[in-house]
């Protein structure tokens, strides 16, 4: 199910106040304020921008495609003023870096999100994966396509962009360069090193992942990691959830008869 952007927006607009201002994210503060009608009064500029990273295929092994995943996101980093590189080893998809260096800052906070996506079959799904097409409501509720509203008029929060990536993991990206955006336009002020780590081979179990960290230790080291990858919660309210979930590989090796059996007939133990 896709997840709406905006909805993304704000979750990682109350991480980065809270990291970077120290301040409360509540109805009351001015500067949470300003962020949030920033952000209302710039939605068509949001969304268009996660549209145009949602038309590029992102499956991991398809390399030519990937790069390009890769090096427009760079370039969403450096329009802002992020310096960004493309971090990689043989036969790796890069990982794409940013960072913000603040003057005295004593800590380092780095955000995580991928850009890759899950292998899909194009039969599978309703309308083609990599066109992103705007639904009124979710597509098992009967969701009617809708075209994208006329610059200025507001987004209903309940419309939902499908496209593969839409929500695993593009939509943190893109919520990221607009919460920035909007922080800036407030006024707030870093207090932390940024750091932003978007992997393009998650979806395919992450099998150059260590090693890209191992040989760059300086380059990705952080006093803490936020990684922007997980559901909304149930209840729609914003969530941190502390620790992640890990993959663990293993190789079982199981001993059986050589020809099919009926169901009804155990293997008899040989005198």
């Amino acid at each position: 199910m896709s997840i709406p952007a905006e909805k993304r927006c704000i979750l990682l607009l109350s991480l980065f106040a809270a990291e970077l201002a120290a301040q409360t994210f509540t109805p009351s503060n001015p500067a949470a304020l300003a962020a949030r009608e920033w952000r209302t009064r710039h939605e068509r500029a949001i969304v268009d921008e996660f549209v145009t990273l949602l038309a590029i295929p992102n499956i991991a092994a398809d390399r030519a495609n990937i790069q390009r995943n890769a090096e427009t996101i760079a370039g969403m980093m450096e329009k802002r003023g992020v310096a960004s590189k493309l971090v990689t080893v043989p036969g790796a998809n890069p990982v794409v870096l940013g960072e913000i260096k603040t003057p005295g800052a004593t800590r380092t906070v780095v955000f995580y999100a991928h850009y890759d996506g899950q292998p899909l079959d194009p039969r599978e799904w309703a309308t083609p994966p990599f066109t992103p097409t705007l639904r009124n409501r979710q597509f098992e509720k009967d969701g009617q396509v809708i075209p994208l509203p006329a610059p200025g008029t507001a987004f209903d929060p309940e419309w939902r962009l499908y496209a593969r990536g839409a929500a695993d993991d593009k939509a943190p990206i893109v919520a990221m360069m607009a919460a920035l955006d909007a922080i800036r336009a407030a006024g707030l002020k870093t207090k932390s090193n940024i750091k932003f780590v978007f992997e393009g081979e998650e979806e395919a179990g992450s099998p150059n992942f260590e090693k890209i960290l191992a040989g760059n230790k300086a380059l990705f080291a952080g006093d803490v990691w936020l990684s922007c990858d997980g559901p909304v919660h149930q209840s729609r309210r914003q969530l941190l959830t502390f620790g992640d979930r890990g993959i663990s590989s293993v190789d079982i090796t199981v001993y059986g008869p050589r020809i099919e059996l009926h169901s009804g007939i155990g293997l008899r133990t040989l005198p």
